[in-house]
């Protein structure tokens, strides 16, 4: 026989007092209780066990004290390092975080955005996957708060609330600091997607050639998927006898295949081949020579998403301007200087 959870009928019970003082000590409303009759209350619920039932308390309009984090990738650590900051900032407001990937697929994104709204979280923090606006319309529909984190949206959306990154600026610095150290002849490795940051950075790098009156080469644009083997294959491609540099605009699974490609032709870099990483794999600090690399401000995204969610759990028609962070350049090895 299934044992009954206990309820709080039991804990007033116990503690000698009403169902409504109960109540009042778990809701932390601005109420007066004698504090011995609160430590008797929580005593007693400890001792039963007694856990507040928080969707009970969610259909009175309270929060129930849960966020959740919708993310695309989880096994790259930009993301998993967004989440822990979010986790810090949400667990300080006594809320519990709930994080869901996607692998950026749009059904399964719809799956778990439906299922969490049926739960009715409190806020959520979604990063879209391959930057669709139709699971963000069923957040809005049930007036569920949220903060569309790192893709931006296009075309008919809900105004929305953003923290990011300058993807643009990514492009942009990981080429100017190749174009710094002489090299004239730039590769670009990317990933095939509709997602605007990738565009952004590929931007970036184009912006960056023609302010130094280069001509762009599509030949050198080189774009996969975004799996290992997708990098082995962008290797095995890249015209070595033609380009002294590249631009590796993505940190993710591609990145550790494009290398893998390169020490199978036995090209090596900086000698054969320099190289800026867009972004900080976990893996960086392992490698030799060290990676130069753009760095991207996981935790000031972290902190921001988690800080912007709130106030709108606080006050659903709060808005706020975009967050739209910088990056950093981190020296490394991988870069040589050209001569002459």
């Amino acid at each position: 026989m299934t044992k009954k959870a206990p309820t709080i009928k039991d804990v007033a019970r116990k503690s000698g007092t009403s169902t409504a003082t109960v109540s009042y000590v778990f809701s932390e409303k601005d109420r007066y209780i004698r504090p011995e009759l609160r430590e008797r209350v929580l005593q007693a619920a400890e001792e039963l066990g007694y856990v507040k039932n928080a969707v009970a308390s969610s259909l009175k309009g309270n929060p129930r004290g849960i966020l959740a984090v919708i993310i695309p990738q989880f096994s790259n650590n930009f993301f998993t390092d967004i989440c822990a900051e979010i986790e810090s900032v949400a667990q300080k407001a006594g809320f519990v975080v709930i994080i869901c990937n996607t692998d950026d697929s749009v059904e399964q994104e719809e799956k778990i955005v439906k299922r969490l709204v049926s739960q009715k979280i409190d806020g959520c923090i979604i990063c879209p996957a391959l930057s669709t606006s139709k699971n963000i319309k069923t957040l809005d529909i049930h007036n569920i708060p949220y903060v569309v984190l790192e893709r931006d949206l296009e075309g008919e959306t809900p105004d929305f609330d953003f923290v990011g990154h300058d993807n643009f600026q990514s492009g942009y610095l990981a080429t100017k600091t190749l174009l710094d150290a002489g090299h004239r002849n730039i590769a670009f490795l990317g990933w095939t997607t509709p997602i605007a940051n990738l565009r952004d950075r590929l931007s970036g790098y184009k912006a960056a050639l023609n302010e130094a009156g280069i001509a762009v080469n599509d030949d050198w644009i080189l774009l996969d998927n975004l799996s290992e083997d997708a990098g082995k294959r962008m290797a095995a491609r890249l015209p070595a006898d033609k380009v002294t540099a590249m631009v590796l605009a993505h940190h993710y699974y591609m990145a550790k295949g494009t290398l893998l490609g390169l020490q199978k032709r036995a090209l090596r870099y900086p000698d054969d081949l320099s190289i800026v990483l867009i972004g900080t794999p976990e893996w960086r600090d392992l490698v030799q020579p060290s990676l130069t690399c753009i760095k991207r401000p996981e935790k000031e995204m972290g902190r921001a998403a988690a800080s912007v969610l709130l106030k709108k759990v606080k006050k659903p028609l709060y808005k706020e301007k975009r967050h739209v962070f910088p990056v950093e350049f981190m020296t490394g090895l991988s870069v040589r200087d050209m001569p002459g």
